[in-house]
């Protein structure tokens, strides 16, 4: 990934960062998995993540969680996301269980879900290991200020 973009996202600040792997379907009875399906996807994750940790205070007053999120295929050829993102909770168990019940609840969310906290910068190296210039999805990429 371009230098910039690292020196970008090595910048973001997220309180209490929590490093996410999220697997997805690749095809169900009605299509297949494209990126621009996986990125509409992980949009409307995080709209119910938000929803169900902010509750109205996500509608009425934007409250929304910071996260980085960067699409990637596998050797295989599988689209997953990974992500750094907030956690808003004092305990890792509370995140897991709202990530896990958001996910599920999309169109292409798999129960393969990975939720780990983020101890260093590294998992940010990892995430933006990919060559594909567009692999960092800025679409739903959100900071908090």
């Amino acid at each position: 990934m371009h230098p910039h973009i690292h020196h970008f996202a090595h910048h973001l600040v997220l309180p209490n960062p929590v490093a996410l792997t999220l697997t997805m379907k690749q095809a169900d009875q009605w299509g297949t998995l494209d990126q621009i399906e996986a990125r509409r996807n992980f949009g409307f994750f995080m709209n119910r993540l938000n929803r169900k940790v902010y509750g109205n205070a996500f509608t009425r007053y934007g409250r929304r969680l910071g996260v980085v999120p960067v699409l990637e295929r596998s050797p295989g050829g599988r689209l997953h996301y990974h992500a750094s993102i907030e956690n808003p909770y004092d305990d890792l168990p509370t995140f897991s269980e709202a990530v896990l019940a958001s996910w599920t609840k999309t169109r292409w969310g798999y129960h393969e879900v990975d939720v780990q906290r983020q101890f260093s910068s590294g998992w940010i190296d990892y995430i933006l290991k990919s060559q594909d210039f567009d692999a960092l999805d800025v679409e739903n990429l959100h900071t908090v200020c």
